[in-house]
């Protein structure tokens, strides 16, 4: 005996298809896609973290050299104001990079081009290159999970 039959349905009215012509399959959800949970690893969660951190202290340092220095804002030389801008951008790239969009890495590899143009451009030769070595390993990391963003 099956439970159809205490029930008080038959298999006939469960299996019929509904007025739109799908199948009771389809009308119950068997046929759609279930939502994938996004599992963050803990590595990537660290270097996420990490660019929040770095780049705000750097920000908040280029911020308070200029009245340690006494300068005006007038003063303050053009590079400084455009690496204050590329870690404004470095932290929105973070954000969207923890929302797992793809366009942040992108954003945070451009970002992390420009630091190291304005700082070529600026005379800052050997520091100039250090800018790309945290977004080759982010990159990296963020491969090792590409298929979890969107």
């Amino acid at each position: 005996m099956s439970k159809a039959k205490y029930s008080g349905k038959s298999q006939a009215a469960k299996k019929a298809p509904n007025k739109n012509g799908n199948s009771y399959a389809k009308k119950n959800g068997a046929g759609t896609k279930t939502a994938v949970t996004k599992t963050r690893k803990p590595y990537l969660t660290a270097a996420l973290a990490l660019i929040l951190v770095v780049n705000i202290v750097f920000t908040i340092l280029l911020f308070n050299e200029k009245r340690v220095l006494g300068m005006a804002f007038a003063d303050v030389p053009w590079y400084a104001w455009v690496m204050i801008l590329t870690n404004v951008i470095n932290v929105v790239a973070a954000g969207a990079l923890w929302y797992w969009k793809k366009w942040g890495l992108y954003l945070y590899i451009a970002s992390a081009a420009a630091s190291t143009l304005i700082m070529l451009l600026a005379g800052m030769i050997g520091v100039g290159f250090s800018a790309l070595a945290p977004a080759a390993i982010i990159a990296y990391l963020i491969s090792l999970n590409w298929k979890q963003f969107e």
